[in-house]
């Protein structure tokens, strides 16, 4: 029964942080396309854009990291540990540098 349960939430917050990729990707999509096409072109609103979207990024991976510890306190065998583990550390890594890109950036 915890077993289900966990499945059931790790599934939604990584559907929460798909849908986050998703509508941030395609925000960004919308307002690069009205930077091209306006006359003038501002450096600062492709930065603008830059740092929203990866804000979204950060927040969609917070969502993916919660999913698998929750995964790993939940059902934990040995493969599982060093699997999460691994994902984990690679997706804090990937937060740590698009965080320092936010805040190069604000610089």
């Amino acid at each position: 029964m915890l077993e289900l349960a966990v499945e059931y939430i790790t599934l939604i917050l990584n559907i929460l942080g798909a849908l986050i990729v998703i509508y941030g990707s395609l925000q960004a999509f919308a307002k690069v396309l009205r930077i091209e096409f306006r006359l003038k072109k501002k450096f600062h609103s492709y930065e603008h854009t830059k740092r929203t979207y990866v804000q979204k990024l950060i927040l969609a991976l917070d969502f993916f990291v919660a999913a698998d510890l929750l995964r790993l306190v939940a059902m934990p065998t040995i493969d599982e540990i060093i699997l999460i583990a691994l994902i984990v550390l690679i997706r804090t890594v990937l937060n740590y540098s698009l965080s320092k890109e936010i805040h190069l950036h604000e610089e």
